[in-house]
């Protein structure tokens, strides 16, 4: 064959994806990324998905300044060769500015990219991808093709605490309910197994236990009732498939110390909440863990019943919930009642410290709740 359709690879640029990146290694102008879950194969041939994070601006004709790019390419793995087909640029809104390219690829196009570049390790990645996929993975569509062996995997992504030293990790129950297997990672994307140890979903909490120990761990407010308007931080990884994989804080305050029609168990906050924050740590002025952030109200089907559309309607399970369930699981957390109050960058700091992320994979057809309820 000795020309390919990129449309494949055209339409994969434009849809959305669960988003698996591994880091690359990087020249000083960017940090690079492959999209491990993106990768697939047509006609034959690799499809994978690079994604560029610039340290500084990078002008453009439109006028507009570039932050990052993804870089979609075709590899044929056996031969080690790659072509870059797509590149989409987006600004620092995160909106796409720029996308270029080709309908088709000629086979002379291919080539052995540089020794030791991010693409010659984003191919050998890729190629890896393809190997543990098996043959049922190539989405050319011609006839007599083998099926699949086994049903892909997918993937939902939320928040959790380190709790102990030992591997102990916080969540939500929702966040890892009917999964098949579970990874937590952090914020260079290191990754460890971890099992499900205790789960209550009417709390909504869940315990993990991770086949890793934890130089940091999160610390609990000796008084954990929340107060009204005190000033809260929240640290997760939210929509991680646009925002990337590094987690992302957030301030506000306790707006209600009582849930959705007045739950005791949780307690609202004005912090906005995105998909995948679930599971993260609500923390005082302090640094110390007061909830756990569970579900944002669903603002649109609200103002088809009130007539009214609700902002920063946020909620995390409270304190003395949470702590109620450690307890139950005879887990040995610590507490602190210091008082002193900390600059925003040190509450980010000690915040991310003790935070991962946790994703759920499941390989069977599930009606499991996704990583972030509506109320």
């Amino acid at each position: 064959m000795r020309s390919f359709a990129a449309l494949g690879i055209l339409a994969c640029a434009l849809a959305a994806h669960a988003a698996d990146w591994r880091p690359l290694a990087s020249p000083p102008e960017y940090q690079a990324a492959v999209d491990l879950d993106a990768v697939k194969t047509q006609q034959g041939m690799a499809q994978f998905t690079v994604r560029r994070s610039y340290v500084r601006p990078q002008p453009h004709a439109s006028g507009k300044d570039i932050h990052s790019a993804r870089v979609h390419y075709l590899a044929d793995c056996k031969a080690s060769t790659v072509t870059q087909v797509v590149i989409q640029n987006f600004g620092e809104d995160r909106k796409q500015v720029e996308m270029r390219g080709r309908k088709t690829v000629k086979r002379s196009e291919f080539a052995p990219p540089k020794e030791g570049s991010e693409v010659a390790e984003a191919l050998r990645l890729a190629c890896a991808r393809v190997a543990q996929l098996g043959p049922g993975n190539d989405k050319s569509g011609k006839k007599g093709e083998a099926a699949p062996a086994k049903p892909p995997v997918r993937s939902a992504t939320g928040t959790g605490i380190v709790v102990t030293r030992e591997g102990h990790v916080l969540t939500n129950e929702h966040v890892v309910r009917q999964c098949d297997a579970l990874e937590l990672m952090d914020d260079v994307n290191a990754r460890y197994k971890a099992t499900l140890k205790a789960s209550d979903p009417a709390k909504d909490l869940a315990l993990l236990t991770a086949e890793t120990r934890s130089a940091a761990v999160a610390v609990f407010r000796k008084d954990p009732i929340p107060r009204l308007g005190e000033s809260v931080t929240t640290v997760g990884y939210p929509l991680v498939a646009v925002l990337g994989t590094r987690p992302s804080v957030g301030f506000g305050h306790i707006a209600s110390t009582v849930g959705v029609r007045g739950n005791p168990a949780q307690m609202q906050i004005s912090v906005p909440v995105q998909r995948g924050a679930s599971g993260g740590p609500v923390l005082d002025q302090s640094g110390h863990v007061i909830g756990v952030v569970v579900s944002k109200l669903d603002a649109l089907k609200l103002a088809e019943k009130l007539g009214d559309l609700a902002q920063n309607v946020n909620f995390a399970v409270r304190g003395d919930t949470v702590r109620a369930f450690l307890e139950a699981q005879r887990v040995e957390f610590s507490v602190s009642d210091n008082a002193t109050k900390l600059e925003n960058t040190e509450l980010a700091r000690r915040g991310t410290e003790v935070t991962v992320r946790v994703r759920c994979l499941r390989t069977s057809v599930s009606t499991g709740a996704p990583a972030q309820p509506q109320k």
